[in-house]
């Protein structure tokens, strides 16, 4: 059973209606945690995207369900529609025993979509580096991205092996790009919030199998 890793962000507002479609189709594994959204005003404006609060899910399941939620969310929730969010899957290369367990009886009827090619980058830098990140990222065509804290758990080992004060408080940086500006969007955040800056980040890219949502218009503009 192939799997994939689905993805939703969307205005906090919207996190019921993200929730019922998950519980639609039972899914069986989602984590939520909250960010904000780092598009120009102007930007923001003019997609109707006012709410910059945002609700980030993940989600584990089979790569045919997180195809279904895609296209339910297009015509249920309006997804590609100013102010309602983005949703894509990331495929996976190994789940655990139990977790193909869970999705083991799915009846879903598999089907094609037309595949994007995109890339999710990530960037973890110390707390007080989002900035600095998306200003590098919009140097090189970035037009917009999401930020979530986090917690680093390094130890004593590898702050001894990298020779540099590590915080324990993290930005996490989402962001959703084309094939032809990953390279020089993450050439710029490794010059400017690399390991060897102070915002000590380290910045690495997932393929993006199926996209639904606006930000396929955003990363036009």
């Amino acid at each position: 059973m192939n799997m994939s890793l689905l993805m939703i962000i969307a205005p906090t507002i919207l996190e019921h209606k993200y929730l019922e479609v998950l519980n639609k189709y039972k899914v069986k594994f989602k984590a939520i945690t909250y960010g904000k959204g780092t598009a120009s005003s102007s930007m923001l404006e003019y997609f109707g995207l006012n709410e910059v609060d945002k609700i980030v899910i993940f989600a584990v399941l089979p790569k045919v369900m997180g195809k279904h939620i895609l296209r339910y969310t297009k015509s249920k929730i309006k997804i590609n529609e100013p102010g309602s969010g983005i949703a894509f899957t990331i495929p996976v290369s190994s789940s655990t025993g139990y977790m193909l367990d869970l999705y083991r009886n799915i009846k879903l009827e598999d089907f094609e979509m037309k595949e994007e090619v995109k890339h999710l980058i990530i960037t973890i830098t110390n707390e007080g580096f989002a900035e600095t990140v998306m200003n590098a990222a919009k140097k090189a065509g970035a037009t917009g991205g999401t930020t979530i804290n986090g917690r680093g758990l390094e130890t004593e080992k590898i702050v001894k092996f990298l020779g540099i004060s590590i915080e324990p408080e993290k930005d996490i940086v989402l962001i959703l790009t084309d094939e032809d500006k990953k390279t020089p969007i993450m050439n710029e955040i490794v010059d400017s919030c690399g390991l060897k800056t102070p915002g000590a980040g380290i910045c690495f890219s997932l393929p993006v199998e199926n996209v639904a949502g606006l930000m396929d218009e955003l990363e036009k503009k």
